[in-house]
């Protein structure tokens, strides 16, 4: 067993739960407009699980075994069809140009390759489909990249691989997406500094 796994797993929607009032609206502000077939990267412990409202059928990947055990009993209760692939974002074993949507949220500053899994998300995507993401990222100000910077070690070990300085935007901004739509803002959470967040999505371009 892996115990930093377990626990931050067994403890996730309880340490969550300090910020997730927060973070509710920007779930909704993404969540809510996936429609048709979607594709979840990470779903955690199913957290976007209630604001699915235009989805007609979700396939979830989630490669961790904790969060995938909590994930699987919280779909019971879900009326749209949901189906769990224990995978990762870099090698997402669905067709080209086979869905409508795909979501992440808090998930890209995860992964192991970023920039792989944008353009996973993209070739699966149809010709016009949508990528909805929420994302915490790089800070700007001198102030936030020191607090940042001090953090981001204990911070990755603290959550398993969660990484403070990545610079998430610009790999969007660098990818194959078109018509990349995004609000900047600061989350304060109750500490001295600001955490800067996007919320937004991209468009797969019409052939």
């Amino acid at each position: 067993m892996n115990i930093s796994k377990w626990f931050f797993a067994n403890w996730y929607d309880v340490l969550n739960s300090i910020v997730e009032p927060l973070v509710i609206p920007y779930r909704k502000q993404t969540t809510s407009k996936c429609e048709g077939e979607v594709v979840e990267i990470g779903g955690g412990t199913g957290a976007n699980l209630l604001f699915f409202d235009h989805a007609k059928k979700i396939t979830i990947l989630e490669p961790d075994k904790y969060m995938r055990k909590i994930l699987e009993q919280r779909i019971h209760n879900i009326k749209i069809p949901v189906k769990i692939i224990p995978t990762i974002g870099e090698d997402i074993p669905v067709s080209s140009n086979s869905v409508d949507s795909v979501l992440c949220t808090l998930v890209l500053c995860m992964v192991d390759d970023v920039e792989k899994v944008i353009n996973e998300a993209h070739r699966i995507l149809k010709p016009g489909g949508k990528f909805y993401f929420y994302e915490h990222i790089k800070a700007n100000s001198k102030s936030g990249t020191i607090f940042q910077f001090i953090l981001d070690p204990f911070w990755k070990f603290a959550t398993t691989g969660c990484h403070l300085r990545r610079n998430t935007l610009e790999h969007i901004q660098n990818s194959n997406f078109t018509d990349i739509q995004y609000d900047y803002f600061n989350l304060n959470v109750g500490i001295p500094f600001t955490i800067p967040n996007i919320v937004g999505e991209a468009t797969k371009k019409q052939e």
